[in-house]
């Protein structure tokens, strides 16, 4: 079987502002603060400035200029084509040959698009390599989320898929991408009703998962999701099948949800301090309003 590798990842998000100077309904809930929720990321950055920022990165620090730009972003300042920030975006990052496709439309699981889209481009045809980018401001929309599931933040991420495994630096090794689907709600929906389905997805993305890969929930060294509220993580944890003792939640007081980028970066922190083994296999879960990806990497550098 044909893997896809992942790395040279990198990030940006905006400055730290306190959560309690938000002044929206809930951001003095306490059960926000008592799982560490001080804080939140503000950028006057648009979501395209920002996807340019990081995507330059990661090109630089991996050398290659890659056959296709995935791009992800909720977002779009208004006006903005995907036509226009296609080649806008091409032609900043100094690409102005490679195939973007402009994905979106899950929210904070985003990424599960994109491993999903990037995989099928790498392992069936014959180009080598797909930067992936996700961007996201929540200028001029609420930024509590329902339950309160957190606080969205600004912020991007980008990282590179190539064929080959890269000859140095961490990497991830993708061994499977599973993404379910329930268009009548999701994580979001907080209801009886809505939690039963959002149970259903996840054992149906974790079912799914297990078809391609061989692995089961309980079969991985850590899962881990999107900056949510600890007991949030928990709840979708368990959903899926994980054990808690799995679970390895990132910097959520740090930087609160900065919707899809969450576990690009996290997984780039926990690379950074030392928290991965090689050979480990994680489980990335990108949860979005009416969507659950689970996506099955290895730790390969």
């Amino acid at each position: 079987m044909a893997h896809i590798h992942l790395s040279s990842i990198s990030y940006v998000h905006g400055g730290p502002r306190p959560l309690a100077g938000l002044g929206e309904p809930g951001c003095d809930d306490e059960l926000l603060t008592r799982d560490g929720l001080g804080s939140y990321r503000e950028t006057t950055a648009s979501s395209l400035e920002m996807a340019c920022d990081v995507g330059a990165k990661t090109l630089a620090a991996a050398g290659v200029t890659p056959d296709f730009v995935l791009y992800a972003t909720e977002t779009p300042q208004q006006g903005e084509t995907a036509l226009a920030t296609n080649a806008d975006l091409a032609v900043a990052l100094g690409v102005p040959g490679a195939v973007v496709l402009n994905l979106a439309g899950h929210g904070c699981g985003n990424l599960g698009l994109l491993v999903q889209v990037a995989d099928a481009l790498l392992s069936r045809h014959r180009a080598g390599s797909a930067l992936l980018v996700t961007a996201d401001q929540a200028r001029g929309r609420p930024r509590m989320m329902t339950g309160p599931l957190s606080v969205l933040s600004d912020g991007a991420a980008a990282v590179l898929a190539t064929r080959e495994a890269p000859a140095a630096g961490p990497a991830l090794r993708v061994h499977g991408v599973a993404v379910r689907a329930d268009a009548q709600g999701g994580a979001a929906d907080v209801s009886p009703a809505g939690q039963r389905r959002t149970v259903l997805l996840g054992r149906s993305a974790a079912a799914g998962l297990k078809d391609v890969s061989g692995l089961g929930p309980r079969d991985y060294t850590h899962a881990l999701f999107n900056n949510y509220r600890l007991s949030s993580q928990r709840f979708l944890a368990g959903a899926a099948g994980f054990a808690a003792a799995q679970l390895l939640p990132g910097p959520v007081g740090e930087y609160g949800h900065g919707f899809a980028a969450d576990l690009l970066v996290n997984c780039a922190l926990f690379f950074r301090a030392g928290a991965f083994e090689p050979g480990a296999r994680l489980a990335l879960s990108a949860t979005g309003p009416n969507s659950w990806a689970l996506i099955d990497v290895e730790v390969a550098g």
